[in-house]
């Protein structure tokens, strides 16, 4: 059972008058291992994605980062540090979303990625290559350290769907809905 395992999410910290401090802590150690994502599922203020790109490296034949979050019409690029050839083979939940070269030593063209879901990385040249961007429908996110504890901060008063992901979890893992009321939403 799940529920039992995030019992420490409810702790609210006031952080500033319009911003609260989402604390927690995962407290299976088993679940700790899996779990590469908290998150907050929808938001319904107002969302822009960040003007930066963000960028995925391919370093000694794997992707660097391994798993990378980010909101919905973010820009992402790819950077090869390698001498050889790879490629980017993405793959949304339910389609190919594009599969580019990526020359030694260089980069890709900027993709937007609009769509929320999961999307895994592949390289049909280095079929060991293999990493995950989770696009996610606002910036309320973090990746708990190793003993569980996990923050997310900037989140205005409300109630919010919050869920785990990690490529280790289950389906009826990553379908769990934990709601929280933070700050002085009613």
């Amino acid at each position: 059972m799940l529920r039992p395992l995030l019992l420490a999410i409810p702790m609210l910290l006031a952080t500033a008058a319009h911003a609260q401090t989402l604390s927690g802590k995962l407290e299976d150690p088993s679940l700790r291992r899996k779990v590469q994502l908290v998150y907050v599922e929808k938001f319904d203020g107002k969302v822009e994605a960040p003007k930066a790109p963000a960028v995925v490296t391919q370093r000694g034949n794997v992707y660097l980062p391994h798993v990378l979050p980010m909101v919905a019409g973010t820009q992402v690029v790819f950077k090869s540090e390698d001498p050889e050839l790879h490629n980017v083979y993405a793959r949304g939940e339910k389609r190919v979303l594009f599969n580019d070269a990526v020359l030694p030593k260089m980069q890709t063209q900027p993709k937007t990625l609009t769509e929320t879901g999961v999307v895994h990385l592949s390289c049909n040249v280095h079929k060991e290559m293999s990493a995950y961007i989770v696009v996610l429908q606002n910036p309320f996110f973090t990746t708990p350290q190793k003993d569980g504890t996990f923050t997310i901060s900037g989140l205005p008063a409300g109630t919010y769907a919050v869920r785990i992901w990690g490529e280790g979890l289950s389906e009826e893992q990553l379908k769990t809905t934990f709601k929280l009321t933070v700050g002085g939403a009613s």
